[in-house]
């Protein structure tokens, strides 16, 4: 089946084949074959956040979603930055012979896919994308569109502090921030949360925290010369809208796509829509590709 095509309505998606962290490669998880898409999660969750993805395999996608260092399959692995988690993404690449790879990064994950895009120009990809995300997290002169509108490195500082002191307690409320204003998950969704969390190694996060408060891809993002797009949540409680108009004015020519409904994450909150929307801006990538 192409790529461009509808997802099938019926038939069941495939479950992922899990391969653990080994040597220098980050654990990972897969379904399906053909075109490789290369899924990156947030901070604090893992691969399984992209649960409904999967049915991107009826579309004729091999779906892959690695864990990042100090995250699910790959707690033991230390991290050392946003740059360190994209030359991990960048070993699985190679190791498993991947070309006409898209990338969609999702939060950190987003920051990992554009440190990819600066750092990794012999990798084999076709198109970037961003899922509800800033490329700096930090307010300024000239970039109100940080976290929440008024983020600083001394709010970070105490993020992290507070995540090495007690991340287990602080976990609720940083899941709180994934959904939709106004709506609340089903329990279930809250319990998968809860268990990513203690998946995770606290003090790798409390550094990744710290670093992606220093990260600015503006200027990546202003040269790329691979197609690139950006997915938001319509009801972000982390971005308002304005973030993602300011992204994409960034590289005009970059995809665009917003999820109703949604909150920082469309593609848990209302996979569907997610889905149909992701492999529309991928079309689209490839259309600008060949122009």
């Amino acid at each position: 089946m192409d790529a461009s095509e509808p997802l099938p309505a019926s038939p069941a998606a495939p479950p992922y084949v899990v391969h653990p962290a080994r040597g220098a490669l980050p654990g990972w998880r897969e379904a399906g074959q053909g075109r490789p898409l290369l899924l990156l999660h947030g901070w604090s969750v893992d691969g399984t956040a992209f649960d409904g993805q999967r049915a991107l395999a009826l579309a004729g996608f091999r779906v892959i979603a690695p864990d990042h260092a100090g995250h699910g399959l790959s707690r033991q692995r230390a991290g050392a930055g946003v740059a360190a988690l994209a030359r991990d993404v960048a070993a699985l690449v190679a190791h498993l012979g991947l070309a006409d790879v898209v990338v969609a990064g999702w939060s950190m994950g987003a920051m990992v896919a554009w440190a990819l895009l600066r750092d990794q120009p012999q990798l084999p990809l076709a198109a970037v994308g961003s899922i509800d995300m800033t490329p700096r997290m930090i307010t300024g002169p000239g970039w109100p569109h940080g976290l929440h509108g008024h983020y600083d490195m001394a709010h970070a500082s105490q993020m992290a502090d507070r995540v090495r002191a007690d991340w287990l307690r602080l976990a609720p409320s940083v899941a709180s921030g994934l959904w939709a204003a106004g709506r609340r998950p089903e329990p279930a969704a809250t319990q998968r949360i809860a268990h990513m969390a203690r998946q995770c190694d606290a003090t790798v996060l409390a550094g990744l925290w710290e670093d992606m408060a220093r990260q600015d891809f503006r200027d990546t993002l202003r040269a790329a010369r691979l197609p690139l797009f950006h997915l938001y949540g319509a009801a972000s409680r982390l971005y308002a809208p304005s973030v993602g108009l300011a992204t994409r004015a960034l590289h005009p020519a970059a995809g665009f796509s917003v999820v109703p409904e949604a909150g920082h994450s469309p593609h848990m909150e209302q996979a569907p829509a997610f889905n149909a929307a992701l492999i529309a801006l991928i079309r689209d990538a490839d259309q600008a590709s060949t122009r």
